[in-house]
């Protein structure tokens, strides 16, 4: 008993030796609040989870599930998720007690001449060792806790990254998608422009040979039919271009698309919040995974801290052993060869050259730089719905008047056309307005594939039914 006395006030007197001053941080960098960038709590129609179904296309289905599947850098993601996963669980059995058995056994001869005397020396002997061994080190400091907390916070940031790399993936599939649709349309539309341009310039020579127009009007003519044929080659371009930029998107092999095209323009009718959503905190992955490294950082910081107070463990061992001429199991197994302890420890940092408070600042530094992304990550997200939305509220008044553009360029044509069958115009003035009217199925072609491409920004920006608090749900409650 009066050594257990001896030993706890020796701690005491130990641990008054200790330098603590100074280990709290004092200033810290500030969190953003949702209401601080500008956001507001408001009931929005967020996107469901396989938000490409929205866009009705198999095969846009099909090419954006088979790249999150397959694709190397969603796996990448994963690959470090399991490493985040299994720190987690080392974390947690590092808490634990370590029971160890020992086995060690040795037979020599040993000297006439050595020290142990009879009945060893001179002759064969052997040495058994069999015992078990109980380490364990107590958390009083919260050091242990700290650190399976860190843990858990940087394995749900790297969840959250997973879910960013699936949001990335397929948002960019997407829009790559409809660019490829839209290439495909343009190139259809080029083709009609280029018959009418060829059946201008045949009217144009006959009304020259009529003597009905001059050279001027054909060479016009005959210069807008090269123009269209390079449009038509470099649209063609384009295209090979981007089916190869979607195969190297999807992780499939070149030319593995095939003939494959969009089947629609069709973007559906978009319900824009009227201001940037305050929940926008919990269901966008590089929000999530930032605040879960701000989380991490502050758990390193109180690891850091703890290093400074005194490191207690208990190492407790059974077993027998003995040094024997004989090698039968009997001598060895009795009484006379038990041994047993316990073997309290105890550790204090009183001068190590400044490593631990180097150490704290490195971590409170990497905690103010944690802080400093995660505003950087808010802003950032707030500021590309409010540009998203901006964008499809100016893109409404576009297509209303593109529409009566595109309606009034096809009343002129249809008017063209019946003029001309009654004998009251040349065939001309119909292919002048069919190519006016293609120019304007072109506008409206632009338009349609940047509502596509602005609707999946949008989506892209609004988390794509990426939900943070099933993170929470996983880790926090480890």
């Amino acid at each position: 008993m009066k050594i257990v006395i001896l030993y706890i006030a020796l701690i005491g007197v130990l641990t008054g030796c200790a330098n603590m001053n100074g280990i709290d941080q004092t200033e810290r960098a500030p969190l953003l609040t949702a209401a601080q960038v500008g956001a507001q709590k408001q009931n929005i129609a967020w996107p469901i989870e396989r938000w490409w179904q929205r866009y009705q296309d198999e095969e846009l289905t099909q090419l954006i599930e088979q790249a999150l599947a397959s694709s190397p850098d969603v796996r990448v993601t994963q690959a470090r998720l399991a490493q985040a996963v299994a720190w987690v669980d080392q974390r947690e059995a590092m808490q634990g007690p370590e029971l160890d058995a020992q086995l060690t056994a040795q037979r020599k001869r040993y000297a006439e001449q050595y020290d142990a005397g009879a009945p060893l020396a001179g002759h064969y002997g052997s040495t058994l060792l069999v015992g078990t061994e109980l380490r364990y080190t107590f958390d009083f400091w919260g050091e242990q806790r700290a650190a399976l907390q860190a843990a858990l916070g940087e394995a749900a940031a790297r969840s959250a990254e997973v879910q960013e790399a699936r949001l990335v993936l397929s948002s960019r599939l997407a829009a790559n998608w409809f660019e490829l649709g839209r290439l495909l349309a343009a190139k259809r539309l080029m083709q009609e422009a280029l018959a009418v341009r060829v059946h201008t310039l045949n009217l144009v020579e006959k009304r020259v040979r009529a003597g009905l127009d001059t050279e001027t009007e054909l060479k016009q003519a005959q210069g807008d039919l090269p123009a269209t044929e390079r449009n038509i080659a470099k649209l063609e371009a384009q295209i090979r271009l981007q089916r190869n930029a979607l195969t190297a998107l999807a992780g499939l092999p070149v030319g593995a698309l095939g003939d494959a095209a969009p089947q629609s323009l069709y973007a559906p009718a978009q319900i824009l919040p009227a201001m940037v959503p305050a929940e926008l905190l919990g269901r966008r992955p590089d929000v999530v995974a930032s605040r879960w490294r701000v989380e991490a950082a502050a758990h390193d910081v109180e690891v850091a801290k703890a290093e400074f107070y005194p490191n207690i463990s208990l190492r407790a061992f059974f077993g027998f052993a003995k040094q024997s001429t004989s090698v039968g199991l009997s001598d060895w197994l009795h009484a006379g060869s038990r041994m047993y302890g316990i073997e309290p420890a105890f550790s204090l940092p009183i001068f190590d050259a400044g490593r631990l408070r180097a150490r704290l600042r490195t971590r409170q530094a990497e905690l103010d730089e944690a802080v400093e992304l995660y505003n950087h990550t808010l802003l950032s997200a707030v500021h590309e719905v409010a540009e998203q939305m901006i964008s499809l509220e100016a893109l409404v008044p576009q297509r209303e008047a593109q529409t009566q553009t595109l309606a009034a360029r096809q009343a002129a044509y249809e008017v063209a056309t019946r003029q001309y069958q009654s004998g009251l115009t040349d065939y001309l003035n119909v292919l002048s307005a069919q190519d006016a009217l293609l120019y304007e199925k072109q506008q409206q072609l632009d338009i349609a594939v940047q509502a596509q491409s602005l609707s999946v920004a949008l989506i892209r920006a609004l988390g794509g039914g990426f939900d943070g608090a099933d993170i929470e749900t996983n880790f926090v409650g480890m």
